[in-house]
């Protein structure tokens, strides 16, 4: 019968909690949802089975968070507790001092709410050191002068945390709903914000990745704004947020959640309050309008994405140079007046198979987001396996490598870009001053991918650091690379073919090593006297004077040639 009683008492509970909250979810004057779902030790205080109790100590830590009601008469805890706990004792096994002092100790450090100790059954009252103990870690201590139905506080303490949380199942099934309904209105994105505000009565900060303007709600002055920004910026963790945010006050509110999407992350949601703390609601709620706002950001982006789809062909005619420095001032100035770019570079991203029309949205809105944020304007366009991106610069020119770089890392790492080769899968063109002069940086960005189809021959994708591999990859389309190869190498190459010798490794290494024999002999892993004889051998086929400057310089460049020959 009890336990009939029981559930229909929390049904009850349920649906007038549902009633109370639809009112207020809807209300206009967007009133708070609810004014706490949580039980303070303050709360327990004034209930009836409390009115005779005494709090002894910890007047400061009454605002702590009790999760549930447990009644404990063992002496060592060990890991029985989750934390957050109200302990009711007695203090059976309390007949020395250190044990009662051992026993808080261990209670402290659990993180329990606080305890509740009833006098008289087992002992007459609590060690001045127990008291003072408790009051150095604002823990509350809790007397009860006279006996106590700990069965009947339990089981009614317990009945209203569950009643707690089937209210806050309730309003968050309320929220999510409202959520849902505030992405079939226009400007949904602002509206969440607004709305997470009004329900919580927060101030909401969304702070994007890229180089786009933070969203406050509500608004703040322009002085604030810069002052938390810069105290934010880099400091998104749980250990520094509470430290950089608030560095005058010993607590705060906050909370935050990374706005995600096709696994790539595309701002911070933050929100923080003057008066209160968090709990588990204030954070569920967070969590559902990080979500509405990731699906938000998804249609705005593959909307977005699908109108720069159609703008394909007129990035392709830039990429074959076919558009003038006023065609493309015009662009840009159709996009932003206030515009200003500081060259541009070529990207090509190939990937291992044909990229499918029905993701290709997707892995474009990816790729635009993650340049953008690291100071480029991209303008994309792609065919079977390759996505093209005209990167231009907003920022400055020294340190343009770098930010690619750090884009590349950042895409390569994204579930869902998947390329062939994840030490260097792009090709990147060297930067231009001219914008009308981009194709000839889309020509460089190619020749980098035909040089590292040369296996393990170069690990970098920018043109700039390919050397003399660009001055190969010329030689070979305009004259015979293999008959100039062979030319000076000839000899040493049929003779490692007939001997099964190592002239040629001996060769590089010696050039490498600036006609070091200490340092060659030593990287060949042979005795002075070998290297001497292989020198020997080397002077025979190509002739004494093969380290002189001039001919030299041949031979690295044609073992070079050789070893781009050979690497198919």
């Amino acid at each position: 019968m009890l336990g009939i009683h029981f559930l229909n008492k929390i049904q009850s509970y349920f649906e007038n909690a549902c009633d109370i909250i639809k009112e207020e979810v809807y209300s206009e004057g967007g009133e708070k949802l609810i004014t706490s779902y949580k039980l303070t030790v303050k709360d327990i205080l004034n209930h009836p089975y409390f009115i005779e109790s005494e709090l002894k100590a910890g007047v400061s830590g009454l605002d702590r968070e009790i999760k549930w009601v447990h009644i404990m008469e063992v002496t060592q805890i060990g890991k029985l507790l989750n934390g957050n706990e109200l302990i009711l004792t007695t203090g059976v096994g309390w007949q020395e001092k250190q044990t009662s002092l051992s026993f808080l100790k261990q209670l402290i450090e659990a993180n329990v709410a606080g305890v509740c100790v009833e006098l008289d059954t087992y002992i007459s009252d609590i060690p001045e050191e127990m008291i003072l103990l408790a009051e150095q870690y604002n823990f509350p201590l809790i007397i009860f002068k006279k006996e106590v139905r700990f069965i009947d506080i339990t089981q009614n303490l317990n009945t209203s945390l569950m009643n707690y949380h089937y209210k806050m199942i309730a309003d968050l099934e309320i929220i999510s709903n409202k959520l849902n309904e505030i992405l079939l209105l226009p400007d949904a994105f602002k509206r969440i914000l607004r709305f997470l505000s009004k329900t919580l009565h927060v101030q909401v900060v969304y702070i994007p990745t890229s180089e786009k303007e933070a969203l406050f709600t509500p608004e703040i002055p322009m002085e604030q704004r810069e002052i938390l920004l810069d105290r934010v910026e880099g400091n998104l963790s749980k250990e520094n947020l509470q430290k950089v945010l608030f560095p005058d006050k010993k607590e705060k509110a906050f909370a935050y959640q990374s706005i995600q999407a096709m696994g790539h992350k595309f701002a911070d949601l933050l929100i923080f309050s003057e008066t209160e703390t968090f709990n588990e609601y204030e954070q569920l709620v967070l969590d559902r309008s990080a979500t509405a706002l990731s699906q938000d950001l998804l249609r705005i982006l593959y909307v977005e994405e699908r109108k720069k789809v159609r703008e394909n062909q007129w990035a392709k005619e830039w990429l074959d140079g076919k558009h003038s420095k006023e065609d493309i001032q015009n662009y840009f100035s159709a996009l932003n007046p206030s515009f200003k770019p500081n060259g541009g570079t070529v990207s090509i991203c190939t990937f291992d198979t044909q990229i499918d029309n029905s993701n290709i949205t997707y892995y474009l809105a990816v790729l635009r987001s993650i340049f953008e944020q690291h100071g480029f304007h991209p303008v994309i366009t792609f065919e079977a396996n390759q996505i093209v991106s005209i990167l231009i610069n907003k920022r400055g020119k020294n340190d343009w490598k770098t930010r690619v770089c750090k884009a590349i890392e950042q895409l390569i790492k994204t579930d869902q870009i998947r390329v062939e080769d994840s030490s260097a899968p792009f090709g990147i063109g060297k930067l231009v001053d001219e914008l009308d002069q981009v194709h000839e940086s889309y020509r460089m960005a190619k020749e980098v991918l035909l040089i590292q189809k040369k296996k393990n021959l170069v690990n970098t994708p920018f043109y700039e650091d390919l050397h003399v591999y660009r001055l190969i990859s010329l030689v070979n389309k305009h004259s015979d690379l293999e008959q100039f190869i062979m030319e000076y190498l000839g000899a040493v190459i049929e003779y490692d073919k007939n001997n099964n010798g190592n002239l040629m490794e001996t060769l590089k290494v010696l050039l490498d090593s600036s006609g070091s024999k200490k340092e060659a002999s030593k990287k060949l892993f042979i005795v002075r006297q070998t290297l001497y004889h292989r020198i020997d051998k080397l002077k025979e086929l190509l002739g004494d004077d093969f380290m002189n400057t001039e001919k030299r310089l041949a031979i690295e460049f044609s073992l070079s040639a050789w070893k781009y020959m050979n690497k198919q």
